[in-house]
């Protein structure tokens, strides 16, 4: 494994680490069928009735049908784009520059915002007052446009067409459920859907190919010179639909120049991240290796089980057992299974993580308090020994909830908050480690009093 000097300037650590593999030729692809927006090369056309329904919520019924397909990302019949082979190898059909992009889930969402917030043409959820505050504030004006797996609102098509995605990303397991999950959604959407991995482990090879699907930072200029911005709407145009209006404002602004840098500073810094996880855990004794049980939910009576994709990987990189491993379909790591207090007891971990939501549009409650002043919870011996750590949450979850590269933070704050003497050892300083985090990934300096709120949510 590589290590860099930790005072070593981002950029120096980004030129000491390996190039990113050059994109795979491609070969040319068969020119696609006459469509709509620039998503739509690949796929087919809506029917009759939703073509009219769309055309009316834009505003474009003057503009005639050439103002609906500019409005729409000016993709026409015809127009060439590439085939890229997505993390889970599967052929995905794209425009020929990518600049405006719809995650499926959240966990895409919170990675793509850490590498360029203007790349986004919406939320899954919109993030709340108190984690709005760490955010571009013009991304708070981008539309809420729902969640294709999970709790939450389902997507409506129209209102994701209006928004005017280049693609969709979905960030899941890439294995065969990831394929068929992103199949699924391509067909239902007609955009092309393209699968990355969301494995913490992985997020460096995530990040370059991220930059092979975005074109490393390069693209055709737009209209105004300035490369992927927002085609303009329609001459005809007098109105358009909301999910465009605000999604125009802030998505596809992203210059060549700058995305490449951005993903090489991201990359270096993700890379040290995970090396200074990896090393601190390997010193530490098999005999002081901790057991946690994750509270979520109603009464913290739910949990990710063993094989949770939201906190599987980043639990075996800091080699720390997950005491819930269940049976049957409960034990496949989907969902929030419910257990009980007697169960709890029976599986006595030696620590216990409080989830609280993020990226909800309903308030967080107080499950931390509730859990430490509960009379039942205080029978499980951790609880009891004061062993309750509650899970950062702004301005997105640092652990699991969504499993998102904030994890990195995360994995930082557990190891300080599980093995305290061995983070101090390896020079781990949390308050640092949030400070630079904040000022990388948010763009926000961080005041002490901010950092002391962040850690004591």
């Amino acid at each position: 494994m590589m290590f860099v000097e930790k005072d070593t300037p981002l950029e120096a650590r980004a030129a000491a680490l390996p190039a990113a593999k050059a994109p795979a030729p491609v070969e040319a692809p068969v020119p696609p069928t006459p469509a709509l927006s620039s998503g739509f090369c690949q796929a087919n056309t809506l029917s009759r009735r939703a073509f009219v329904r769309l055309a009316a919520g834009l505003g474009l019924a003057a503009a005639g049908g050439s103002g609906i397909i500019a409005a729409l990302g000016g993709c026409a019949a015809g127009t060439a784009g590439r085939t890229l082979t997505d993390m889970g190898g599967r052929e995905v059909h794209l425009p020929e520059t990518v600049s405006r992009v719809l995650c499926t889930n959240p966990i895409g969402t919170v990675d793509v915002y850490l590498l360029d917030p203007s790349l986004l043409v919406g939320w899954n959820f919109k993030p709340q007052a108190a984690d709005a505050a760490f955010l571009d504030p013009a991304t708070l004006e981008l539309p809420s446009l729902g969640v294709w797996m999970g709790a939450g609102s389902v997507p409506n098509a129209e209102e994701v067409l209006s928004a005017r995605p280049d693609a969709l990303l979905c960030f899941w397991s890439t294995d065969a459920a990831g394929v068929a999950m992103a199949d699924s959604i391509q067909e239902e959407m007609r955009l092309p859907v393209v699968l990355c991995d969301c494995n913490l482990e992985r997020v460096v090879e995530t990040y370059r190919f991220l930059g092979e699907l975005l074109g490393a930072g390069t693209g055709a200029a737009g209209t105004d010179g300035q490369p992927g911005a927002p085609a303009p709407a329609a001459s005809g145009a007098t109105s358009a639909a909301p999910a465009a209006a605000a999604s125009a404002a802030v998505a596809g602004t992203a210059t060549p120049a700058a995305l490449t840098q951005r993903l090489e500073t991201l990359t270096a810094f993700f890379a040290e991240k995970l090396e200074l996880i990896r090393s601190t855990v390997a010193r530490i004794p098999q005999e002081e290796l901790r057991t946690v049980f994750l509270a979520e939910g109603k009464g913290g009576l739910q949990t990710d089980p063993v094989g949770s994709l939201h906190v599987q990987d980043a639990l075996d990189l800091l080699h720390t057992l997950n005491v819930v491993d269940l049976p049957g379909s409960e034990g496949q790591g989907m969902g929030m299974p419910s257990v009980s207090i007697e169960q709890i007891i029976t599986w006595n971990p030696s620590a216990v993580l409080v989830s609280e939501y993020s990226m909800s549009d309903t308030a967080k409650s107080d499950l931390y308090n509730e859990i430490r002043a509960d009379r039942n919870w205080n029978t499980v011996s951790a609880v009891a020994a004061g062993e309750v750590y509650q899970i950062p949450q702004s301005p997105f979850s640092w652990f699991g909830r969504p499993p998102s590269a904030l994890r990195l933070l995360g994995c930082l704050w557990l190891l300080c908050c599980l093995y305290p003497q061995r983070a101090e050892a390896a020079g781990i300083k949390l308050e640092s480690e949030v400070r630079e985090f904040f000022s990388l990934c948010f763009s926000r300096e961080l005041t002490e009093a901010e950092i002391a709120a962040l850690l004591k949510q």
